[in-house]
């Protein structure tokens, strides 16, 4: 183990498999599908939707400008990824 290196850690390179695709490595939730309802570009957030029609609001600051019925695939309230991107 590296000089100040904890156990278990990863120096480098891709963290080991979680056995699930679609979740955090460090906190296995998965990413949640949201469509965008409203966006406040100067904010850098949008009023999202999730498939059960639950409303959050969304930190877009990552992905930059989003527009009324994109799709966004969001983790811990904040969008990571567009969907089909």
């Amino acid at each position: 183990m590296a000089s100040g290196q904890r156990a278990g850690s990863v120096v480098g390179g891709t963290p080991p498999p979680t056995g699930r695709d679609d979740s955090c490595v460090t906190c296995a939730d998965a990413l949640t599908r949201m469509r965008v309802l409203e966006a406040d570009g100067g904010r850098e957030l949008a009023l999202c939707v999730d498939d059960e029609q639950r409303r959050e609001s969304v930190d877009t600051a990552i992905l930059g400008e989003v527009s009324p019925g994109e799709v966004l695939l969001v983790h811990a309230g904040t969008a990571l990824l567009r969907e089909g991107a």
